[in-house]
């Protein structure tokens, strides 16, 4: 593997981020001593994308704390989610020393570096040179993982797993995780495995381990490897992450909730703080609910970040607390910031419908629903709106609507049991308490028996049969994940077993591409999409 001669620092292009101007200043004269004269500075998150987009920026010198609004980690999130900075650009975090367990217990993207403040130009330069140098040798690496091209990921990580240097360790690292995205979870596992008989305290790769372990099925040995990492690392974020996810796919939701606390208490930023209101609005704590979705508003206010949906998770929280006053002011709020988003809309009328219901102003929360209802027709629901929208429907007295809606839940979501539980518990008091429970157990039943009735098909060797079952249960559960996969999957396997190749590939892809939208990191997904990518050659095989 050639490598190139790294380029001097004094060539660099160095984005600096700080709310401080003071603090900017100092910064640019460090930089100046040290021979950087291209040096870019912003001082909002707004002004540093913009940067970022004008710029070909080789360094990123961030503040963590940015003031009110965005905070540095989102910044860097948005930054590397939206492709806008080159992946060979080390991301520093130049911070107090306070700042420094949310730094190490960042999100889904981490810092390269960081500095606490005060520092000296020597090490400035250290950390400049080092990081830029490290990540010049991986370029061709990161720039493949960045564009997603995960064979040729694959094909060259295995060359840096060979070295007999630190990037040895990097280069297994990118391995596995290519290996996750290509769906071959043996394989990605036993790398794992190899990473951490080399070094035990990888936290990354104890979290690989764990989530390749769910991949291949086996999500209790996956749960306690998650408890052990924890114990081991209590600090360790990402793991609490994966450990919430098993807990609601498990429907434990006394382990979900007290997940999503100890998460949110470790890293107290606005994503996960999200991640517990919603938690526990579901599991009926409407008091711990509009806690951490309180905190989550004010730490979005004004950040890049920010969407409607905290904002309407509050209002909720404050409905089922009985503080009206408050909910309709909330509600009101998300009609002012999001005027030309219609679920923002609809959301507001849904919930300020509740709150005059409950204040007794009958006539205007019926004439709210009424508007809710007829946006209904025109905007698309996720099924988390779908709920809110049937608690309006069950309060205002439009009680058929409602469980039609409540079924519809329980029909897309037989693989998320406290969606289910949530939905349930919104009909609690009202007349049709008992319906709803019914009906949310015979749509279960309904899904598992199609589903069930596929799988025997397709062991029969009846691929038509069991095609015209999966279309059927589809029609009923439009965005189910099982029948989804399991359609999908079907039609994968009945490729050029009845005579119609192109239409069954064409039907496959159709499928996978609504997966792909709706659960693009699931490990299922993954497994289809390698599977996709085989039956394409087998056939493009034959052909030849």
């Amino acid at each position: 593997m050639s490598l190139s001669k790294p380029r001097p620092i004094t060539s660099f292009k160095v984005l600096v981020i700080d709310d401080q101007q003071q603090m900017r200043q100092i910064i640019r004269e460090s930089l100046y001593r040290l021979g950087i004269r291209n040096v870019v500075m912003a001082g909002t998150a707004k002004e540093a994308l913009k940067a970022m987009q004008a710029e070909n920026v080789d360094v990123v010198l961030s503040d963590y704390n940015l003031g009110e609004g965005t905070d540095g980690q989102q910044l860097l999130e948005a930054a590397r989610g939206s492709n806008i900075l080159s992946p060979v650009a080390p991301w520093i975090f130049i911070t107090a020393n306070s700042m420094r367990a949310d730094v190490l217990a960042a999100g889904d993207y981490v810092p390269d570096g960081y500095i606490v403040k005060p520092f000296t130009d020597q090490l400035l330069s250290r950390y400049i040179e080092a990081l830029s140098a490290r990540k010049g040798l991986l370029a061709p690496l990161l720039h493949a993982f960045d564009a997603k091209a995960w064979d040729e990921v694959l094909r060259i990580a295995e060359g840096f797993a060979r070295r007999s240097d630190a990037l040895s360790v990097e280069g297994l690292k990118q391995k596995a995780q290519a290996l996750m995205k290509l769906g071959r979870f043996d394989d990605a596992l036993r790398t794992f495995d190899q990473v951490l008989g080399m070094n035990s305290q990888l936290g990354w790769a104890g979290l690989g381990r764990a989530q390749a372990l769910r991949a291949v099925g086996k999500s209790a040995p996956a749960r306690e490897a998650l408890e052990a990492l924890i114990e081991d690392q209590p600090d360790y974020a990402a793991a609490y992450d994966a450990l919430l996810e098993i807990a609601e796919e498990q429907g434990d939701q006394d382990a979900a909730l007290k997940t999503a606390r100890a998460v949110a208490d470790l890293v107290p930023n606005a994503k996960r703080k999200i991640r517990l209101g919603a938690v526990a609005l579901g599991a009926g704590q409407a008091d711990v609910a509009v806690k951490a979705l309180e905190q989550a508003v004010a730490k979005n206010k004004g950040s890049i970040t920010r969407s409607h949906n905290e904002n309407v998770l509050l209002a909720q929280a404050l409905v089922d607390t009985g503080d009206t006053r408050r909910a309709l002011a909330v509600a009101a709020d998300v009609v002012k910031q999001f005027p030309d988003q219609p679920v923002a809309q609809m959301m507001s009328k849904a919930i300020s419908a509740q709150a005059h219901q409950l204040s007794g102003n009958t006539s205007e929360a019926s004439s709210l629903m009424a508007q809710v209802e007829q946006a209904m027709a025109q905007t698309p629901l996720e099924d988390a709106h779908k709920l809110l929208v049937a608690k309006t429907a069950l309060a205002t007295g439009r009680l058929d609507m409602g469980q039609a809606l409540i079924e519809a839940i329980a029909r897309n979501n037989t693989d998320r049991p406290l969606m289910v539980a949530a939905a349930v518990r919104a009909a609690q008091g009202t007349p049709v308490e008992s319906e709803c429970q019914v009906l949310a157990e015979r749509a279960g039943a309904d899904v598992q028996q199609a589903v069930q009735g596929v799988l025997k098909a397709k062991r029969d060797g009846d691929f038509a049969k069991a095609i015209a079952i999966g279309e059927v249960a589809l029609n009923l559960s439009p965005t189910n994940f099982t029948v989804l996969i399991e359609l999908c999957t079907l039609y994968l396997v009945a490729m050029g077993r009845l005579g119609r190749e192109q239409e069954h590939a064409a039907r496959s892809r159709e499928l996978l591409e609504s997966l792909e939208l709706r659960h693009p990191d699931h490990n299922r997904v993954a497994a289809a999409r390698k599977f996709y990518r085989e039956r394409l050659a087998a056939a493009a095989a034959c052909a030849a």
